[in-house]
């Protein structure tokens, strides 16, 4: 996890908390809203599908193997698959994240987002969407670093190549076998 987050430069962007556009200036250019899309379901172990609670326009990153995700991970409820992230409409290019804490604290106090109105955890963010090139390297590593943290409170882990070549050579050698597991598989969150 980055443990460092400088400022954002210049005034916050308008917010409406009522949306269904919040970011209301300031916004991505449209090759840098599909970049922090890319960055955003790259993220190993995650699937793309709407968001449970997005507005209309807005891409989620899912875990459909979760459907109970511990408090303050998700933005979809118990029942629904886990939803650690959605990105918003290139009409509005703000991201909803969640975050620990300590991590929230930070990243709001260096101007990169601000607390979600309609928090019930303190862990969800409003994220807003890059500006140039600097800021789309902050947002996306901000952006996986959410979904990331989301996997791993929630048990779910995936492997990198080199993990899934470890384990099957693991598992012909009599060792359990990944497949037959009955919970998501820990391993690597690089990426």
């Amino acid at each position: 996890m980055a443990s460092l987050v400088l400022p954002r430069a210049g005034r916050a962007p308008v917010v409406d908390d009522d949306g269904p556009v919040w970011q209301l200036d300031q916004r991505s250019v449209p090759t840098t809203w599909v970049a922090v899309w890319d960055a955003l379901r790259g993220v190993p172990g995650v699937t793309a599908g709407p968001s449970a609670v997005g507005e209309p326009g807005s891409r989620a990153v899912l875990v459909p193997s979760v459907i109970s995700p511990e408090p303050g991970t998700s933005f979809s409820e118990g029942g629904r698959p886990l939803e650690p992230a959605h990105l918003h409409s290139p009409a509005d290019t703000s991201l909803h994240i969640v975050l620990p804490l300590e991590r929230v604290a930070l990243v709001v106090a260096q101007g990169w987002a601000i607390p979600c109105p309609r928090a019930v955890h303190g862990t969800e963010l409003i994220l807003f969407g890059p500006r140039d090139e600097a800021e789309l390297e902050v947002v996306t590593a901000l952006a996986r670093e959410s979904v990331r943290w989301s996997l791993a409170r929630n048990g779910v882990t995936v492997f990198g190549r080199r993990g899934v070549a470890e384990t099957a050579l693991r598992s012909t050698a009599g060792a359990p076998s990944v497949a037959g597991a009955a919970s998501p598989v820990v391993a690597t969150l690089a990426g």
